[in-house]
């Protein structure tokens, strides 16, 4: 999938973030003929258009590429400033497209990024018995995010790495779980999904084990399976079939529907932890609510989200707090990692902090398993030397 972009908003950051969270390929056009020759072929894409770029040639071009493939349209401009101007004609022909955001010409990340979701979603239509195919036909598989952990000596160590879901679609090639598990959820299959996570993630561990590495694995879990009565013991038994011991496994649930101490998915947690599981609190963002959450539920680790790293790079008060949050977590007993680290001045800042662990670009993409051995290491003294 292509993320087209305008030359006028060629430098902007969020951009740039939202097309690397979200595995964009990040094309450019800065003339009519070039955004046409960039809408040729079959491929989905969203196009973002500035108020620059809302042009008769621009409007042609997507006409044109109409019944060619499905594509999405953001358009980074006022709406009203753009009616207000010769464009108003231009402004009606875009409306009629049903997969077209309106973001403004001042966004964000957030705004940008759940604009762009929404354009993927419409592109993408998944059936029930596809993702029932995708799992029989072996077409659902895992990538592995290392993550990066420091050791007394101020060394960097590969000791985990991050099971995520992917579907190697026969059509659309490779789709993140943003395209498909929503519909998983809404059709009773993340039970399955979940379980093949974990099995995979434990013979991948077996693999490289007798390959002499030795990663621990962590895996998202939905928080519809914490209502899942046995899933402790299930999850127990699947690990203990591959010959492994449950304490190499990390859940990363986020804080969702875990703040009533009464509720089924804090007895889901529990039992997983008191069977010898790791708990992760991920997406941790340094809210109030997320300080009151980590206090009293029984995690081993949190995990700060990217937004609040940024934000304390560049404020004071921000840094000032995350490093009281990190140090409070250290008093609990849990260790923290920042996900996201993407350049080496994170790095320094992670270091100022006393985070302990980190994944991110910086250190290594999500890989196929046989590209593990390339970033693991038992011993690295810095970021780089871990990529």
């Amino acid at each position: 999938m292509l993320l087209i972009a305008s030359e006028t908003i060629r430098s902007n950051r969020s951009l740039n973030d939202v097309v690397r969270e979200m595995s964009f390929t990040l094309s450019f056009f800065a003339s009519p003929g070039k955004f046409a020759e960039l809408m040729l072929g079959q491929s989905r894409r969203i196009v973002v258009l500035t108020e620059n770029d809302v042009t008769p040639e621009a409007v042609r071009t997507l006409k044109d590429a109409k019944d060619r493939a499905p594509f999405g349209i953001i358009v980074a401009a006022d709406r009203a400033s753009l009616r207000s101007s010769r464009q108003a004609e231009l402004v009606d022909k875009l409306a009629s497209y049903d997969n077209i955001e309106w973001i403004g010409s001042h966004f964000d990340f957030d705004k940008l990024s759940a604009s762009a979701r929404r354009c993927r979603r419409r592109m993408l239509r998944v059936s029930r018995r596809e993702l029932e195919s995708a799992l029989e036909n072996g077409e659902i598989v895992l990538r592995y995010q290392p993550k990066v952990e420091r050791n007394a000596g101020n060394e960097w160590l590969t000791h985990e790495a991050e099971a995520l879901i992917r579907w190697h679609h026969p059509e659309h090639g490779l789709i993140g779980p943003l395209e498909f598990l929503p519909e998983a959820e809404a059709f009773g299959l993340m039970t399955e999904l979940s379980e093949f996570v974990l099995r995979e993630a434990a013979k991948q561990q077996v693999t490289w084990r007798n390959q002499g590495i030795v990663l621990n694995s962590c895996i998202n879990l939905a928080s519809s399976q914490l209502n899942i009565p046995d899933l402790a013991s299930k999850y127990r038994d699947i690990v203990r079939e591959a010959g492994l011991e449950c304490a190499a496994f990390t859940f990363e649930v986020i804080e969702q529907d875990l703040t009533d101490p009464s509720a089924p998915h804090l007895a889901a947690v529990k039992a997983l932890r008191n069977h010898g599981f790791r708990i992760c609190l991920d997406d941790f963002r340094v809210a109030a609510s997320s300080l009151g959450t980590f206090e009293h539920l029984p995690f081993d680790e949190i995990k700060i989200h990217a937004s609040a790293l940024k934000r304390a790079q560049g404020d004071t008060v921000a840094m000032a707090v995350l490093a009281a949050v990190t140090g409070l977590a250290h008093n609990l007993g849990m260790s923290v990692c920042a996900e996201g680290v993407e350049d080496q001045q994170t790095f320094e800042f992670l270091k100022t902090i006393e985070c302990d662990k980190m994944q991110g670009f910086l250190i290594s993409e999500a890989v196929i398993p046989s590209i593990i051995r390339r970033v693991y290491s038992s011993k690295d003294e810095t970021a780089d030397s871990a990529a």
